[in-house]
């Protein structure tokens, strides 16, 4: 079994990251999986409120975010977001919004380095995708899709994040993930659909 502790770029401090999760590498992966699944769209959601200005559930955002930061010892990022959620609850909202923003293209950054980590340790552990594996999920996405069912088709993204997939597949499921997050179910059928003529 790959150590994930050898993937992690250097400004996260896996003996805090490995700490939070009791000592138990399984549970860090498995944490480093979590953060990674739903990095996207949190960040999202986080940009979303700084341009409301929705101030009351920004700083429930950037708690859990502070959160999810430290519990894979990304302490860097978590303290930065301490900082940001210390401001905002003491009314000093100053700048808040840009030091925000800030910190989520930083979060977007370290959400792909989290991706090329999972990639990495799939690889080595041998969990690819094979094309019939893939085209089956799409088609399975293609009907949640249809059907409405948004959550259940998000679930099945997340099952794809798992595996090694090429680097053409990847785009797609970006330009998908964007159009699921929206609920554009157009955007979606249209990247399948692109997909499909690329396969």
């Amino acid at each position: 079994m790959a150590n994930i502790k050898e993937f992690m770029p250097p400004y996260v401090d896996t003996v805090i990251g490995m700490r939070n999760c009791g000592d138990d590498e399984e549970q860090y992966r498995e944490a480093v999986r979590i953060v990674c699944r739903h990095g996207d769209e949190k960040r999202l959601q986080l940009e979303r409120l700084m341009q409301e200005r929705d101030y009351e559930r920004f700083l429930t955002e950037i708690h859990a975010l502070k959160n999810n930061f430290a519990t894979v010892g990304a302490m860097e990022l978590a303290n930065r977001a301490r900082e940001l959620e210390t401001r905002c609850r003491s009314g000093k909202r100053h700048g808040v919004i840009e030091d925000g923003m800030v910190l989520a293209d930083d979060y977007g950054k370290f959400i792909e380095d989290l991706k090329t980590i999972v990639k990495q340790i799939d690889k080595e552990e041998g969990l690819i995708a094979g094309d019939d594996e893939i085209d089956h999920s799409f088609e399975e996405i293609k009907e949640c899709v249809l059907e409405g069912r948004f959550e259940d088709a998000s679930d099945l993204f997340e099952v794809l994040a798992f595996f090694n997939l090429p680097d053409k597949t990847e785009a797609f499921i970006d330009e998908m993930r964007r159009s699921l997050l929206e609920e554009d179910k157009d955007g979606v059928l249209h990247a399948l659909k692109k997909y499909k003529g690329t396969s």
